[in-house]
């Protein structure tokens, strides 16, 4: 195992090790409790990783393999809140962020298993107190901006706020299959159609959904916006890609405006959206604890 850390009077580099387990590779600087991370982002285009502390501290990296992962831990900040994934795509798979004890949060990016690593070509870098970036190989990007899918985002500039699998609902307190992802928006944002398709339904519905666009696509799968403020279209409409077909709101069982998106492959049964769509960036606005469905 390898461990090194180079400084210079502007930049700050730290190396990342490789292990089989979970190790680190720099004593952190001692922070106040007080001290919090607030930003976590993963920008596809640039194969880059950035995060951003209330207080400057030292991270402890390390690469661990079957399967690929890299492992961020930040030694004297305090996450409060449940540990939040978020799937990305084929290169990166996910981005996870939790509290692994009292006093470190940890952060993981989970690698295809076609990926390999050399811990050697991985710096954190840091050129202003509290504000870390990582360049990822392009190669690992270039999995996911080479792959062709013939779903685009809905929506443009949101963070997701909630992914798809089983969870408590915000509203029942019931513990079911959150069929979609969720999409953090202002009310009046626009809504895209992710896929050329007629319109099957738009309107009120009384399952808690309120305002929904239905979508139904050449290959027979079928796509679904919900909670909707204003609806722009009507049944039988043709749409094309991009187009816009409604607008955020929060109407049905919501606790907030969002736009909640669901694919449902064989027009039936919803999947994981995220395997279908290619996100350009992944954000998590930790500090404000945005994560609300």
């Amino acid at each position: 195992m390898q461990n090194f850390m180079s400084r210079s009077l502007n930049t700050r580099l730290l190396s990342l090790t490789l292990c089989g387990l979970t190790s680190s590779f720099a004593i952190a600087t001692p922070t106040a409790q007080a001290n919090r991370l607030e930003t976590f982002v993963y920008d596809l285009t640039d194969s880059t990783i950035a995060f951003s502390l209330k207080n400057d501290i030292e991270p402890k990296g390390t690469v661990i393999n079957n399967p690929t992962r890299i492992v961020i831990d930040l030694p004297g900040i305090i996450y409060q809140g449940p540990t939040v994934r978020r799937r990305v795509g084929r290169g990166v798979q996910s981005v996870r962020v939790g509290q692994v004890d009292a006093n470190t949060t940890r952060m993981v990016v989970e690698l295809s298993p076609e990926v390999t690593l050399n811990p050697q070509d991985l710096r954190l870098k840091s050129s202003q107190p509290g504000r870390w970036t990582m360049k990822l190989p392009q190669s690992i990007a270039a999995i996911d901006l080479n792959s062709v899918s013939n779903f685009v985002l809905p929506i443009t500039g949101a963070a997701i706020s909630s992914g798809f699998g089983w969870r408590v609902h915000p509203i029942t307190g019931e513990r079911r299959l959150h069929k979609g992802v969720d999409f953090a928006a202002p009310t009046g944002a626009p809504i895209f159609a992710a896929a050329d398709g007629i319109v099957t339904y738009a309107g009120w519905t009384n399952d808690g959904y309120g305002n929904v666009v239905e979508l139904r696509h050449d290959n027979g799968a079928v796509t679904l916006y919900a909670h909707t403020n204003k609806v722009y279209v009507s049944k039988g409409q043709v749409i094309n890609r991009g187009q816009a077909i409604a607008e955020v709101g929060s109407t049905g069982r919501s606790t907030g405006p969002h736009l909640h998106f669901e694919i449902q492959p064989d027009g039936r049964t919803a999947v994981d959206p995220m395997d279908y769509l290619q996100l350009r960036q992944v954000t998590l606005d930790l500090a404000s604890n945005s994560f609300k469905d």
